[in-house]
C-alpha cells in the first residue's frame, strides 16, 4: 500500500491521469513532484509489489525527495545504506542547498550518492521503462529531471553444478537465471580485454535483456553481423527463454536437428568462444547459445579434453555408436525379422522366433507398442520431481517389461533391442540432439516396417543428405565430412593430442587462425 503521503498527492489531482497501457501526450516531467506522481499513479496502484518511499533529505529538509522501486528487484542493503541513509543522515547542507535548482541532481550525485550507475532522465516513459525493469527511481520536489539507479539484485540462485551437463574432472559451477551472474562467471575464466559484450533486449513487453559475446580479434566480423541482424529483425510481445531465439534465428527451422548448441557450463563456452563462434546470454534462462555449431560439436563432450587422449577417443566413439544405434536397432529388428530372416544366424533366428510363437502382434507392430510404452515412462520421469521421476521410471520399466513378457504382449527379444536403444539415445551428451534422435528412431521404424532392409537404406541416405544440405549461419553443418575437410578430421569422430591442434577449426570463420604455437 502506499503511504498516506503519497495518497494526499495522488489525491488531488485524480481527474488528470494516464490511462494505464498508454503514455500522456507531453513525456517531458514536470518539476513538481505532485505533478510527477500524477503521471505515475496508474501504473503504481495497479501494482502492488511497486514501493514509494518518501522522505527528507538532511542536507535540505524542506526538499520532498520519493524513491520508487520493485519489490524484489532490487538490492534492498544497497538501497538503504548508500541511498536512504547517505541522503536522510549523511548529506551536506552547505553543498546541496547552495546553488540552483536545475543543478541540485548534479550536488547530490557528487556528495551525497556513492553508486556508481547512475543516469538522469526527464523522459516520462523513460522513467517509467526503467522502474518496471527493476532500477530504482528518485524523485525530487521542484526538480524537472529524475535520477535512475541500477541496483538491481534480489533473490537469484547461486552458481552451482549444471544437473544435465555434468562432468567428473571440470568445474561445478554452472549459469544461472540472472545475466549478470553470467557474464560474471564467463569474465572470470576470460579475462580477455578483447572480449566484448553487447547488450539489448527483445520483447515489446517482456524487454528481456539479452547479451551477445565475442572475442573482437577472433570472431569472424560477417558472421557477427549476420546474428545481430536476425537478432534485430525479432518482434515478438516476449520471451520465456533463450529457446524462442534459438526458433527465430536458426537457418532452418523446420529440421529436426538443433542447429545452435546451449550449454550450462561456462568452462565449455570459453573454449567455443576462443574457436571465433558467438554467445547469446538471456536474462531469465541458465542456458546460453553458441553460434554456429555443427553435427560434431553435439556429439563432444567436455571429457574428452580433460582426459587423456586415448580414453577420450575410446568415448566419442562409443559415442557415434550409440548415436547410430539409437536410430537403427529398432529398424534393424523389424527388418531382419519380417523381411531378410536368412541375414540371421540359425541358432538365434530359431531362439528369437520361439519367443515370438505366443506373440499375437507382427514385429513392426509389438516395436511400436513398445517403443510407444518406452516414450510416455522416459516422458512421466522427466515431468515428475527428480527424486519419484527416477524411482517411478526404473519402477515402471521393470514391471511393464515382466509384465509384458509374462502376458505374451512382447517377446524377450523386444525388450532386450528397447532397453538398449534407449540406454545410446541417453548416452549423448546434448539434449537436443537426444529429441532429435528419438523422432529419427520412429521415422526408420516405419521405413523398415514397410520396405526392410531398403527402408533402412532409405532412410541414413535421407538423414545424411538433410545433414550435408544443412548451414547454420552459413557453415556446413556437417563439415568436416561433407564437405570433407582433412584438416579439421583431427578433432571429429576422435581428436589428435592437444599438442598437434594448432589452427582453428576451418570451417568456422574466424580472423586469427592460429591457436598456439608449434610444441615439440
Amino acid at each position: 500500500m502506499l503511504p498516506s503521503f503519497i495518497k494526499r498527492i495522488l489525491g488531488r489531482k485524480k481527474q488528470t491521469a494516464a490511462k494505464p497501457g498508454s503514455f500522456p501526450d507531453d513525456d517531458k516531467l514536470s518539476p513538481h513532484l505532485n505533478e510527477k506522481m500524477i503521471k505515475l499513479q496508474p501504473y503504481v496502484d495497479r501494482n502492488r509489489d511497486i514501493k514509494a518511499r518518501p522522505f527528507f533529505a538532511k542536507g535540505d529538509p524542506r526538499r520532498k525527495l520519493t524513491l520508487l522501486y520493485m519489490e524484489g528487484r532490487v538490492n534492498q542493503d544497497i538501497l538503504y545504506e548508500q541511498l536512504l541513509k547517505s541522503l536522510m543522515l549523511y548529506s551536506d547542507e552547505d553543498l546541496i542547498q547552495g546553488g540552483s535548482a536545475e543543478h541540485l541532481i548534479d550536488r547530490l550525485y557528487q556528495t551525497s550518492i556513492s553508486i556508481g550507475q547512475v543516469r538522469k532522465s526527464d523522459s516520462f516513459s523513460d522513467t517509467l521503462q526503467s522502474l518496471f525493469e527493476g532500477y530504482v527511481i528518485l524523485l525530487i520536489d521542484r526538480v524537472k529531471d529524475v535520477l535512475i539507479f541500477d541496483i538491481r539484485g534480489g533473490e537469484h540462485r547461486s552458481p552451482e553444478e549444471p544437473p544435465i551437463e555434468r562432468t567428473l574432472r571440470g568445474s561445478r559451477e554452472g549459469f544461472v537465471e540472472d545475466i549478470i551472474v553470467n557474464i560474471a562467471l564467463i569474465r572470470k575464466r576470460l579475462s580477455d580485454p578483447n572480449l566484448v559484450i553487447e547488450k539489448s533486449t527483445i520483447g515489446r513487453r517482456t524487454k528481456t535483456d539479452i547479451a551477445i559475446l565475442y572475442i573482437d580479434d577472433i570472431a569472424d566480423p560477417e558472421l557477427l553481423a549476420n546474428i545481430k541482424d536476425k537478432i534485430e529483425q525479432i518482434d515478438v510481445d516476449g520471451i520465456a527463454a533463450i529457446g524462442y531465439i534459438e526458433q527465430f534465428i536458426e537457418d532452418n527451422p523446420r529440421s529436426i536437428f538443433p542447429q545452435l548448441r546451449s550449454t550450462e557450463r561456462p568452462d565449455k563456452l570459453v573454449t567455443e568462444l576462443l574457436e571465433g563462434k558467438v554467445a547469446i546470454v538471456a536474462n531469465g534462462t541458465p542456458w546460453v547459445l553458441i553460434a554456429p555449431s555443427q553435427f560434431i560439436n553435439f556429439m563432444q563432450a567436455s571429457e574428452d579434453y580433460y582426459e587423456r587422449i586415448i580414453v577420450a577417443n575410446f568415448s566419442r566413439l562409443f559415442r557415434f555408436f550409440a548415436f547410430f544405434l539409437a536410430i537403427s536397432l529398432p529398424g534393424l529388428y523389424i527388418s531382419l525379422l519380417s523381411f531378410h530372416q536368412e541375414l540371421v544366424p540359425f541358432q538365434l533366428f530359431i531362439t528369437l522366433a520361439q519367443a515370438r510363437q505366443n506373440v499375437p502382434f507382427p514385429v513392426a507392430l509389438e516395436v511400436i507398442i513398445q517403443e510407444v510404452i518406452i516414450q510416455l515412462v522416459v516422458e512421466m520421469g522427466l515431468r515428475l520431481p527428480t527424486t519419484i521421476g527416477q524411482t517411478v521410471g526404473v519402477v515402471a520399466g521393470i514391471v511393464l517389461g515382466q509384465a509384458a513378457i509374462s502376458a505374451n504382449l512382447a517377446s524377450p527379444g523386444i525388450i532386450i533391442v528397447i532397453v538398449i536403444t534407449t540406454i545410446c539415445t541417453f548416452s549423448m551428451p546434448n539434449y537436443s540432439m537426444v529429441l532429435a534422435v528419438r523422432v529419427l528412431r520412429l521415422f526408420m521404424i516405419l521405413l523398415t516396417s514397410a520396405f526392410g532392409l531398403f527402408g533402412f537404406s532409405i532412410g541414413w541416405f535421407l538423414i545424411l543428405v538433410h545433414l550435408a544440405s544443412l548451414d547454420s549461419f552459413g557453415v556446413p553443418y556437417f563439415a568436416p565430412f561433407a564437405p570433407t575437410r582433412y584438416a579439421e578430421i583431427k578433432d571429429s569422430l576422435i581428436r589428435a593430442p592437444l599438442k598437434t591442434m594448432n589452427k582453428r577449426p576451418a570451417s568456422i570463420p574466424h580472423q586469427d587462425n592460429i591457436r598456439q604455437e608449434r610444441i615439440k
